[in-house]
Parts: structure tokens; sequence; C-alpha cells
């Protein structure tokens, strides 16, 4: 599959999204209720579309998604795709323009870990699409993205995920002097707005995060150049089914040490 072709699936789905949303109004309804997750209708509706979208283009694949799980997509899969549908969907059902459908591919059918990942598509409901090829660069709307900053910042600004758990790292608190803080609402999207220097950095300090929130972001960084790493600095190499992630993710070194040292 070419990159060409990943945007356009995951720009079908974006496309299926919103229709949805306009045309369905108990779109926000939940289907199921996980331990640590939900599903409703807006969700199921981009796997559907998904699923659609490789049949149409005759393309076998094997599929890990966030809502549907472990399946496959025709009788001989060439590569595995790790799907996120709606990350955002609480900010989808509020009215919250700030969410994504995130599509990672690896050649690598089982087994593929971060590093297999070869190519990335994330789409968001304001028709931007990043993507990236290993080793090729980083782009957004098909240019490719640079270092360069968006205005003058007093501070950095850095999106941080510590909510839910029983326990605030002392850290995150002391860091909050030295940074202006954001809390959006999509991980894959805030790890897209680290790569184009949008903001500084993200942090997700709960450990609840799972492999399909991060699996084509993470490219996109890293291709823009930034770095992803535990919350003590060790670069992280997932496989496609791994949970308890939590992470730091950046363009500046010397922004990550620091927050690495205040965690520590």
């Amino acid at each position: 599959m070419k990159i060409n072709t990943l945007c356009e699936i995951a720009q079908e789905i974006r496309d299926v999204i919103s229709e949805t949303m306009t045309n369905t109004q108990d779109y926000g309804e939940l289907v199921t209720v996980r331990p640590r997750d939900i599903t409703r209708k807006i969700d199921l509706a981009a796997e559907n579309a998904l699923d659609a979208a490789l049949t149409t283009r005759d393309i076998s694949a094997r599929i890990i998604s966030e809502e549907l799980g472990d399946r496959t997509i025709g009788k001989n899969p060439q590569a595995l795709l790790v799907f996120d549908p709606v990350d955002g969907s609480t900010n989808a059902t509020c009215g919250i323009p700030f969410f994504c459908t995130s599509l990672a591919l690896s050649e690598k059918t089982t087994g593929a870990t971060f590093n297999d990942i070869t190519m990335a598509a994330i789409t968001d409901i304001n028709n931007n699409t990043y993507s990236a090829v290993k080793n090729r660069g980083a782009f957004i709307n098909r240019k490719k993205i640079t270092g360069k900053k968006r205005g003058t910042r007093p501070k950095p600004i850095v999106s941080i995920y510590s909510y839910g758990i029983k326990i605030i790292p002392k850290g995150i608190i002391e860091l909050g002097k030295e940074i202006i803080q954001r809390t959006l609402g999509s991980i894959a999207l805030d790890m897209c707005f680290v790569a184009d220097n949008t903001t500084d950095g993200l942090i997700d300090t709960r450990g609840l995060l799972s492999s399909y929130d991060i699996m084509a972001s993470q490219l996109i960084l890293q291709e823009a150049g930034g770095q992803l790493t535990d919350l003590e600095g060790r670069p992280l190499n997932e496989d496609a089914k791994a949970t308890n992630i939590a992470l730091i993710a950046t363009r500046d070194d010397k922004l990550h040490n620091r927050i690495v040292e205040h965690l520590k």
C-alpha cells in the first residue's frame, strides 16, 4: 500500500464520521462499556468505514483496533493496520472539534512494534491530514513538517494527562509552574501538535494508554525529529497490543530532560 492510499482511506473514514454526526442524532450513544473504555455508535460507523474502504480496494489486511479488536479483511493479509477510529470521542459527542482518526501500517502482520510501523495517517475533523513514511519525513496536508515554531512563547506549551487516577505526581505540580498547560482530549492529535510545533510537549502519567492510541502518531512525531519515551526517559517500542502506556513526547531535548527530572 502507498501512503496516498492510506491517507485516502483515513479521509474516507473521517468523512463517514462527519456524515454520521450530521445525520444521526444519537451518534454518541454508548454501545459497549468496558472497564477502561467505551464504544459509541460513531466508533462503530468508523470501524465499518475502514472495512468498506479496504474491501472496495481489494486490500487484504489484519486490523487491530480499539473497538472491534483483532480481525482480518480478505484471505491473504499483506499488512497490519493499527486503528483508532475516533480518538477524542468525548470531544466529538460534546461538539468540541478536536478529535481524529488514526491509522498505522506495518508490513509485519504479527509481532509488530512501534519500530515496525512504516506508514501513518491521521485525519482530524477540520480536514487536516498528518502523515509519515519511515525514513522519509512527516507531513501535514502534503507539506513537510519543519522545525519552525508558531509564534513567540514565554513558556513551553505542554499537554498533560494526569486525571482519573488516585495520585497526581508531585513533579507534574512543580512543572506546572514553568509551563503553559493544556489538556486537549485526543492523544494522537496532541502528539501531532508536538510534531508540527503547535505545542512543545505531551505528558501522560496515567498508564492507561494502549498502542492503538499512538501507533500512528509516534511515527509522525519521530519522523518530524521528536522523541517519545516512558516517564523515566527510556525509548518506547511497544507491540501492537500493548496497554498501560505512560509517556513523554517532545521535539526539544532540553525540555524532555526537564520533564524527566521533574517526574523523578
